[in-house]
């Protein structure tokens, strides 16, 4: 008899098969109220647990029912989160915890099914679950209905086992690719972040730098615009509708105007708040690491406005919009910007103006500027096309770990 990725097929017919709903049973987690939040007790397993060893958790002291109890080897289904990170089947390699929402525990007759089986033949679907997701953009969101409606192969266990064993030859194999741009994507980042250093060290290009002024960055601040706080629905706008902009818009480097919301409240939409090409965006309120965030928006075809949490700066004539940029990303700027933020928690910091206008800042002469950020970005370019390669090569080996599950169980 030939099983896993060489046939899915029995013999004498095809394996078996039952809906979700009926074969396990689903635990949703409790939905802990951030006052509840402690330093000490079990830790809460939220979403970010699941696969990002670095993620910080918040504890609950207290005690609560059995079901929302979770131990080490238990089979978790996220049913939340972005697809190719945390959403999917896990089995939780950590302590006891409490069960957090979003997540269901996943119980299972041990006499039916292999528990690493189980969660390769759940995430074997996920293509499916998050064509049928609902959320904002980027995230996924499966019903707990459309979850259980899905069907499982069930092999005999021995089978199951030789299935389990095929798929972790491959995955292995797979997960080496992985490692190794995993590496070059570390490299690139240390790279860019000694490009920055150098940059504003004065030691990228040929300058003076006794010539440097030391100033504070309200002194080449000449006005900074907030927005304001909107009903919204959580989707982008159409071409004939009105956004406001999200604090991940700005996140991650560049100027993302999809991860915008559609303002319900025509009779507050005002165009002065509306995002225009060359505008510098900075995040006022985020997580530590990411409070200071900042773009100068490139592209920009949707008609977004500011929102409350993302500023727009307006520079005077001595300084280069693109040198604030590469300062406030430098290690002088972030050590800056999380020097000034306010907050008791690290999951949410905020800088206001008064404290954005204290940020320490160096200003070579504005020919010096113009050199350096010109070298800059021709370096940094050079970046952006290897980490676009890089990025590609995940997204394929996510691709070719979807194939290998649906060869393992296609036509079962």
């Amino acid at each position: 008899m030939s099983t896993g990725l060489l046939s899915p097929e029995k013999e004498n017919g095809r394996w078996p098969k039952v809906l979700i709903g009926d074969a396990l049973d689903l635990i949703n987690g409790r939905a802990f109220k951030p006052i509840e939040w402690s330093k000490s007790g079990r830790p809460i397993i939220r979403i970010q647990n699941l696969n990002n060893p670095n993620a910080v958790f918040n504890y609950y002291p207290g005690e609560l029912p059995e079901k929302f109890l979770v131990k080490e080897g238990d089979l978790l289904f996220a049913w939340s989160g972005t697809p190719g990170t945390s959403f999917g089947a896990h089995i939780w390699k950590g302590g006891e915890a409490w069960l957090n929402q979003h997540i269901f525990k996943v119980e299972f007759d041990k006499k039916q099914f292999n528990k690493r089986f189980l969660q390769l033949a759940i995430n074997q679907n996920l293509a499916e679950y998050i064509r049928a997701a609902h959320g904002a953009a980027g995230l996924a969101h499966i019903t707990k209905g459309r979850f259980e409606s899905s069907e499982l192969p069930v092999p005999p266990l021995t089978e199951q086992r030789e299935i389990v064993g095929e798929v972790e030859k491959q995955f292995t194999r797979l997960e080496a690719g992985v490692a190794a741009l995993q590496r070059v994507q570390a490299n690139l980042k240390r790279y860019r972040a000694s490009v920055l250093k150098a940059a504003c060290e004065g030691n990228l290009v040929s300058t003076e730098v006794v010539h440097w002024k030391s100033a504070s960055l309200g002194d080449v601040l000449t006005r900074i615009e907030a927005g304001k706080s909107f009903r919204c629905e959580e989707r982008p706008p159409e071409a004939n509708e009105i956004g406001v902009v999200k604090v991940s818009a700005v996140t991650w480097g560049t100027y993302n105007e999809l991860e915008s919301k559609t303002c319900l409240d025509s009779e507050r939409v005002e165009n002065r708040y509306l995002v225009s090409p060359g505008d510098f965006l900075f995040s006022r309120a985020n997580t530590i690491e990411l409070v200071g965030a900042c773009v100068i928006a490139q592209k920009v075809t949707l008609r977004v406005m500011l929102s409350d949490k993302i500023l727009r700066f307006h520079f005077s004539e001595q300084v280069l919009p693109s040198w604030v940029l590469y300062w406030l990303r430098s290690d002088f700027g972030r050590s800056e910007i999380e020097r000034l933020a306010t907050g008791n928690q690290d999951s949410m910091r905020n800088i206001g103006q008064t404290r954005i206008r204290e940020i320490a800042i160096k200003l070579p002469p504005i020919v010096e500027q113009k050199r350096i950020v010109a070298e800059v970005e021709r370096r940094l370019s050079v970046v952006d096309q290897l980490e676009a390669v890089v990025t590609a090569n995940f997204q394929r080996a996510a691709r070719l770990r979807q194939s290998i599950l649906h060869t393992s169980f296609n036509g079962a």
